[in-house]
């Protein structure tokens, strides 16, 4: 799909004088730059600045949309008064809105059995790791060798296929990770669709994102507002993109123009 160049785009035109705008930001890859640790993504001072003041304004909604968990997202911001979504919107927290998947918990029993037996087959294999979230569980491999990454996706089909029958899980792919997650009909994008339909009065949805993940948000959002893809690509849906976070930043900083 042909998407353009935001910051060279007359796209702030579609905000009007008054607009209230949804901005939705994913973070891993979008707000900060993807580690081998996530532990270590994060969020520098100034980006947090500026997520303040969209936060403190009556005409942006701000949330805050990531795969990590719903505790570990709310610590990686910091801020108060604004809505996360963990787990890739299986949970959603807001001041006036909070949401947990129906399908979520039942699931849960199936991650854990699912993650215990990955933890096994990739203990010799150095630099794979598993993240337990709760509700999802993921994969890492960006740290192991290139010789040993066939050997990763392999463990992880083979446990896959153990619970293929019942179709309890689901597989998301990012980039160096393979994540479990309840087999749902849920996503980034339903999140924000429901995320959007809770909100009092009419707001321009704003998605930013970087990764396939955010895909099903851009889909869901084109024909109702501006998707912004991290990264140019010309598989994504997404209408227009950023080169990187400092762009992001500045994308910010514009709309911040419109609306404080």
């Amino acid at each position: 799909m042909k998407h353009s160049y935001i910051l060279k785009n007359t796209v702030f035109k579609k905000i009007s004088p008054g607009q209230k705008i949804a901005l939705f930001l994913d973070y891993d890859g979008t707000l900060v730059p993807i580690q081998k640790d996530p532990s270590r993504c994060v969020l520098p001072g100034e980006m947090k600045e500026e997520l303040n003041s969209l936060a403190d304004s009556n005409r942006c909604y701000l949330t805050i949309l990531s795969g990590r968990s719903l505790p570990d997202i709310k610590g990686m911001v910091g801020i108060r008064n604004i809505c996360y979504g963990g787990n890739h919107g299986l949970v959603i927290s807001g001041s006036d809105m909070t949401y947990v998947h129906p399908g979520a918990l039942p699931a849960k029993p199936y991650i854990d059995k699912a993650a215990r037996m990955l933890s096994k087959e990739i203990a010799g294999i150095e630099g794979a790791w598993i993240e337990r979230k709760r509700f999802t569980a993921s994969l890492h491999y960006r740290s192991v060798r290139k010789g040993d990454v066939l050997s990763v996706k392999k463990a992880f089909c083979k446990v896959i296929s153990e619970f293929s029958g019942g179709k309890r899980l689901a597989v998301i792919k990012g980039k160096m990770v393979l994540e479990l997650a309840p087999d749902l009909s849920w996503n980034k994008g339903s999140a924000a669709l429901w995320i959007l339909n809770n909100l009092k009065g009419k707001y321009l949805p704003v998605y930013v994102g970087d990764d396939w993940t955010d895909e099903t948000a851009f889909r869901a959002l084109n024909k109702k507002g501006i998707t912004i893809r991290v990264g140019k690509s010309a598989k994504t849906t997404a209408n227009y993109y950023l080169k990187n976070q400092r762009e992001v930043s500045e994308f910010l900083k514009r709309v911040k123009e419109f609306i404080v």
